[in-house]
C-alpha cells in the first residue's frame, strides 16, 4: 500500500503567455516549472494533452504517485463539461476535451475551473485569505479575472459557470472589448491598459524589464506619470466598488502583474470607493501573497470541489 506520504497532487496554471505546473505533497511544494505556453501551440491539437502530462510525470520524483491534477485557466471555462472555451487569450487549449484526455492519459481524477479561482483558492488555503468568510480576488493580467470564495466554496451561476465579473461596463468609453461591451472593465483597469499607457509615456522604456522601484522613482520625478498611476487606480475602483457593493467580502485580495504596483495606485483606487458613511463597504484591500504561484498551488485543490 502507498503511504499518504508518497502520495502528490499536481496543479496547472494555463495562461496566455506561460503555463505554470507545480507538484505538492503532504510537506508542501515538491517541485515546479513555468514553460511559454507557445510551446504547446507548435503541436498538433491531439499531441497538447500528451505534452502536458510529459510535463507533469517529469517533476514526480520516483517512488511518489500522483492522485490528481486541477488546472486554472485564463478566460471561459465550462465547469461542467471540463472544457475550456477562451478563444481570444488561451484558444491553444480551448475547444476540445483536456480534462478527459489528461484524465486517460494520467488515470487520475482531472478538473478545470477558471485561473481566477485556483488563485484565490491559492490564497484561501495556503496565503493571504486563510480565515476569510467570503473572499474576494481581483487578478490584473493580460486581462481582468474575478472570483469569490463564500465560506472556501466558489460563487456559481444559475448553470454552475464562473461568471466573467472582469467584463462589466464601467465608462462611456465607445471602444468595444472582445466581449462585446462597451467601456469594458478589463479594456481600462488590466495590466495590459496600464503596460499599454506607460510606455507610451516613456517610449524608450520596456514594462516589463522594470520593477516597483523604478516606478516608484518615476513617479517622484514626472506628474504624467504619477497622474496615469491615479488615474489607473481609479479605473480600477470603478468596477471593484460594484463587486464589495454587491457581493460584501470580508477580504479583497489583489493579485497578477499589476498588483505589484499597488502602492503606486492606491490612492486613485480609494478615491474611487469613497462612499457616504451609511452606504459604507468592506474596503479591506491587500496584495497577493502567494505572487505568480498562487494560480497553480490552488489549482491543486480544485479537484476536491467537485
Amino acid at each position: 500500500m502507498t503511504g499518504s506520504s508518497t502520495l502528490v497532487r499536481a496543479g496547472i496554471d494555463l495562461g496566455g503567455t506561460g503555463t505554470r505546473i507545480i507538484i505538492t505533497g503532504k510537506g508542501g511544494v515538491i517541485n515546479s516549472i513555468t514553460l511559454a505556453t507557445a510551446e504547446f501551440c507548435r503541436v498538433d491539437q491531439n499531441e497538447r494533452a500528451k505534452l502536458l502530462a510529459f510535463h507533469v510525470r517529469a517533476l514526480i520524483p520516483q517512488g511518489m504517485e500522483l492522485v490528481s491534477l486541477g488546472i486554472g485557466a485564463s478566460g471561459p471555462v465550462d465547469t461542467v463539461s471540463g472544457i475550456i472555451k477562451n478563444k481570444d487569450t488561451l484558444e491553444c487549449f480551448s475547444f476540445f476535451s483536456l480534462a478527459d484526455e489528461l484524465k486517460e492519459i494520467l488515470g487520475v481524477d482531472v478538473a478545470i475551473d477558471n485561473d481566477a479561482v485556483a488563485a484565490v483558492l491559492g490564497e484561501y488555503h495556503f496565503g493571504a485569505g486563510k480565515n476569510s468568510k467570503r473572499l474576494l480576488m481581483v487578478t490584473l493580467g493580460t486581462g481582468i479575472g474575478v472570483a469569490l470564495l463564500n465560506e472556501g466554496i466558489p460563487f456559481r451561476t444559475s448553470d454552475n459557470q464562473h461568471p466573467e465579473a472582469g467584463h462589466i461596463p464601467i465608462s462611456g468609453n465607445p471602444a468595444i472589448c472582445y466581449c462585446g461591451l462597451r467601456g469594458c472593465w478589463e479594456m481600462l483597469a488590466s495590466r495590459s491598459w496600464l503596460q499599454q499607457n506607460l510606455e507610451a509615456l516613456l517610449p524608450q522604456t520596456p514594462f516589463e524589464k522594470q520593477d516597483l522601484r523604478f516606478y516608484q522613482t518615476m513617479v517622484t520625478e514626472r506628474e504624467e506619470v504619477a497622474a496615469l498611476f491615479h488615474r489607473y487606480g481609479n479605473y480600477l475602483g470603478r468596477g471593484l466598488v460594484t463587486l464589495l457593493t454587491l457581493y460584501g467580502p470580508d477580504l479583497t485580495i489583489l493579485s497578477g502583474s499589476a498588483a505589484h504596483y499597488y502602492p503606486l495606485f492606491k490612492n486613485g483606487l480609494n478615491e474611487s470607493l469613497m462612499r457616504a458613511d451609511a452606504y459604507a463597504i468592506n474596503n479591506r484591500i491587500v496584495p497577493s501573497e502567494l505572487g505568480d504561484i498562487a494560480g497553480a498551488l490552488g489549482a491543486t485543490v480544485i479537484p476536491e470541489l467537485n
